[in-house]
């Protein structure tokens, strides 16, 4: 085997190991080790938002081209951004009813079965199904009942709006202010989920940036569509 095709495989084999830990995530959630859990999801999303960068660097579509990394991709993303929380969402009692499972879950099922799921010009089309973001802050704050199922009722209705969101690891618009308060993100998730008791003031903190990437996303596809922004 040719170094280059071991790169590819490697690069796939770090993809798919994603999916294993959003697997164990399910068992660590029947175990009631729940902020265990979301580091697990954290792992994923890390490795979700670096795996497209190694394998356009390395080109691995051309090297490997009877392997797709995309579909690979997509069926793990469904498992970790969808499946795992909404599995959270269940068995913590986040929402007042099980039936309001269902809007994550068929909106979800709606985004990945879109054909432009991912438009050509590089945005998410609709809301990208980052569900786990949802079940994070659901089980951070425990709203009142009708706050939780808003909660998942708004990202749900946008599913279906085709509006479009940022998608910093392909698209150039904000990339690197985008990866940046990312980054500040994930430090402050990370530290908040050690905490046993993490400080209500700092959740309420870190939700700078879910509020950014909606505004930036919201701003920049109005303008898009007025004409004001173009895509290079």
């Amino acid at each position: 085997m040719s170094r280059l095709k071991l790169a590819a495989w490697m690069v796939h084999f770090y993809t798919a190991l994603g999916g294993f830990v959003g697997v164990l995530a399910l068992f660590v959630v029947v175990a009631g080790q729940i902020r265990l859990a979301f580091l697990m999801l954290i792992l994923t999303m890390l490795i979700d938002a670096t795996d497209g960068i190694l394998a356009r660097r390395l080109r691995v579509g051309e090297v490997l081209p009877g392997f797709s990394g995309a579909e690979m991709d997509n069926v793990i993303d469904v498992l970790t951004f969808v499946w795992v929380p909404v599995f959270i969402i269940g068995m913590q009692g986040l929402l007042p009813h099980w039936l309001w499972l269902a809007v994550p879950v068929f909106a979800a099922l709606y985004a990945y079965g879109q054909v432009e799921m991912k438009t050509e010009d590089a945005f998410f089309l609709g809301f990208p199904s980052y569900w786990s973001t949802v079940a994070l802050y659901l089980y951070w704050l425990r709203p009142e009942p009708g706050i939780a199922v808003l909660l998942v009722v708004i990202p749900g209705i946008l599913t279906f709006i085709p509006t479009r969101y940022l998608y910093p690891s392909k698209n150039p618009i904000l990339w690197r202010l985008t990866w940046a308060l990312a980054g500040l993100w994930f430090l402050l998730v990370i530290y908040l989920l050690f905490q046993e008791t993490p400080d209500l003031k700092l959740i309420w903190l870190s939700l700078f940036f879910p509020i950014y990437y909606l505004c930036a996303s919201f701003i920049i596809d109005w303008r898009l569509r007025r004409g004001q922004l173009r895509v290079t």
